[in-house]
């Protein structure tokens, strides 16, 4: 298996996260398919995802099918992660796929245990999925053509 969409067939436990709508299913499942090949090519995603307090690889996540991806309507950052729930809100569905995969990235590190504020680590997940550059993390300042922000925390 692997983690579920939830498309109206899941009732996340959850305040705010609903299913995705049939309008941002396509970049839902694009983003799925393309961590999916990350954790297949990537080596080092696999293992930094393992120095997580949870210590599961980012292969094991994705065919864990109890985790849901979920809409979060309400959500003014990116995304959030409670449990095995994640929600994705409207600002990374505006911004578009390559945002919706580094949400779903970072919010699978929290999944995984990663820490909020002021931890990095779940965002620092993305340098190690090859979604950012270590020049962004050295100077602090954001290239907007990569899904990794250096200014975002928790």
């Amino acid at each position: 298996m692997r983690i579920q969409i939830n498309i109206g067939d899941h009732v996340s436990p959850e305040v705010g996260f609903v299913p995705i709508p049939a309008g941002h299913r396509a970049a839902t499942r694009w983003a799925r398919t393309h961590a999916k090949r990350i954790a297949q090519t990537r080596r080092g995603a696999d293992t930094y995802f393992q120095t997580m307090p949870g210590g599961r690889s980012l292969t094991d996540l994705l065919k864990d099918s109890s985790i849901w991806v979920n809409y979060y309507a309400a959500g003014r950052n990116y995304g959030e992660a409670g449990g095995n729930e994640i929600g994705i809100s409207p600002l990374s569905y505006r911004i578009g796929r390559w945002t919706v995969l580094g949400t779903l990235i970072h919010e699978l590190a929290h999944v995984n245990g990663a820490p909020g504020r002021p931890s990095k680590q779940a965002e620092e997940a993305l340098l190690h999925c090859g979604l950012g550059k270590r020049s962004e993390q050295r100077t602090g300042v954001d290239d907007p053509s990569t899904p990794y922000n250096p200014g975002i925390s928790g």
